[in-house]
């Protein structure tokens, strides 16, 4: 019975979003903008936390290596979670809520465009490192589950009709996977 119940969730949030022609635009847009940072020899950062940052991790590996056709040329993304130093040195010497914006301040011109993961859509970190990103003119982008904010400095959002991690977590796979096939086709 559990797992038929978490199907069905994931099945009614799936339905959801293809209905929703906005995420179906964002998804294009989002593929856009990474093939736009890879032409002008600029990096996509994706960060998140946890599952995030696991998913985050994927992207970029779907991005950088390939994901149908393997003939491609890689684009270019790096998932900003994934050195352990960086981000241990930097939260036990400062705060754990600037570790993106940080690694974002670190590498400056190289990034084109932030993307950042959040179930819940309210990780400090991610948020942070998103206002951040803006304030030095990169194109932002945020996949988080269904909650009431509002995220006006935010050039797009993508909000999963859900408010459970597993969902949000499975959808957003989907999505991710949705963009690749947009910059493959």
């Amino acid at each position: 019975m559990v797992y038929s119940s978490n199907v069905l969730k994931v099945v009614n949030a799936l339905q959801i979003t293809i209905g929703d022609q906005q995420i179906q635009k964002k998804v294009s847009c989002i593929a856009n903008e990474i093939k736009k940072c890879t032409n002008k020899g600029k990096v996509t950062a994706i960060f998140g936390n946890g599952g995030s940052a696991a998913d985050a991790q994927h992207l970029a590996a779907e991005l950088v290596c390939t994901y149908k056709n393997r003939q491609r040329k890689p684009y270019k993304a790096i998932a900003l979670n994934t050195d352990t130093s960086i981000m241990t040195a930097w939260s036990n010497d400062f705060d754990f809520e600037s570790i993106f914006s940080r690694q974002l301040e670190a590498f400056g011109e190289t990034i084109g465009f932030s993307i950042g993961l959040s179930t819940s859509g309210k990780s400090k970190n991610v948020l942070k490192a998103l206002n951040f990103s803006k304030s030095i003119n990169l194109t932002t982008c945020l996949i988080c589950g269904k909650n009431d904010l509002d995220y006006e400095d935010i050039d797009i959002v993508i909000k999963i009709p859900s408010e459970e991690t597993a969902t949000i977590q499975t959808v957003t796979q989907v999505i991710y996977h949705s963009i690749c096939d947009v910059l493959e086709n």
